[in-house]
């Protein structure tokens, strides 16, 4: 059975974006031109970058405070189909530098697209483990200190 119209979006998705560096202009220009006008992208609220981002101003507002934060990497390691719900299902691993203190964690991330006619109107980003991503923005010590000893 070949891809459905869902799959082939993600697949260009992929093929065109840079998911070495998810905050390149080259990613932003692939996302976007897979997204409905009105598309949403939902954050965990415990991130600098929480909430739900409608459009492409917020979208891009919320990338700047990503860009500024961290240098991305995303590996999808399988995704699902479910084209009779318009959804395609992503179980990627982030990879994620701090850039003010060098900082990396790796984890697996849940992401949920939805549809409209082919293009992602909403996506929903569930990290396993958002304290990881906030541990690479404290310095070394301050997160040793913290745990009651050295990490």
């Amino acid at each position: 059975m070949p891809p459905s119209r869902n799959m082939q979006t993600i697949d260009r998705l992929r093929n065109r974006s840079n998911f070495d560096d998810l905050t390149s202009d080259e990613a932003h220009a692939a996302s976007l031109a897979e997204y409905t006008e009105d598309f949403v992208v939902v954050e965990p609220p415990s991130l600098p970058q929480r909430g739900e981002h409608h459009g492409r101003e917020q979208w891009l507002a919320m990338h700047e405070i990503m860009r500024a934060t961290w240098q991305q990497k995303l590996t999808v390691e399988h995704a699902w189909d479910v084209p009779e719900h318009d959804v395609v299902v992503l179980y990627s691993r982030m990879d994620w530098t701090a850039k003010e203190t060098g900082r990396s964690a790796i984890w697996p991330t849940v992401q949920v697209f939805h549809f409209r006619d082919a293009k992602i109107c909403r996506v929903e980003i569930f990290h396993q483990d958002t304290q990881v991503i906030l541990d690479t923005l404290e310095p070394r010590e301050a997160a040793a200190t913290a745990a009651g000893g050295e990490r």
